[in-house]
């Protein structure tokens, strides 16, 4: 027996329900997105009688602004890009009742690795601060990413149930 939903499965002596629970993120305004993939996604699996545990998976995001007709690339180079994904990766968190504070992973792609610390430095301003507790990360560099951004980042935490 796999992992799968069976009719029932049992991990450290608690009978867990197949129901599960797979939920996309969608950002309010955003466009539609051209690609086989989804902004976010919610995945619930708990035991019967229980509230879930719910994970939240953030797609990579580039510094798009989602907000101007067409939605384009931010001017300005790495620190811009930067500010502008994490603000994407907010948003998508915030539309699933969560928040930037629940990421527990993040992973970030850079096209060239001397920009790290001017990413860093803005990426600080988001994880950083009193009572905060910032999500691991690695930080590597790629030959390149789609289009001309010069910075990725994708990031996974904890979600509410969304019922």
């Amino acid at each position: 027996m796999g992992f799968a939903l069976h009719s029932a499965f049992f991990l450290a002596g608690l009978a867990f329900s197949p129901a599960a629970l797979k939920k996309e993120v969608v950002v309010s305004g955003w466009p539609a997105l051209p690609y086989p993939f989804s902004t976010g996604i919610i995945a619930c699996l708990g035991p019967a009688g229980l509230p879930a545990a719910c994970s939240l998976s953030l797609a990579g995001q580039q510094g798009f602004d989602f907000a101007a007709s067409p939605p384009a690339l931010v001017a300005g180079g790495i620190a811009n890009e930067t500010r502008q994904v994490l603000l994407n990766l907010a948003a998508v968190a915030e539309a699933a009742s969560s928040s930037l504070d629940n990421m527990i992973e993040c992973t970030v792609l850079l096209t060239d690795i001397k920009d790290f610390e001017l990413m860093n430095s803005v990426y600080k301003t988001f994880f950083v601060g009193e009572g905060k507790v910032p999500p691991t990360r690695i930080a590597s560099q790629v030959a390149s990413l789609a289009g001309t951004a010069v910075v990725e980042i994708k990031c996974s935490g904890w979600a509410p149930h969304p019922s």
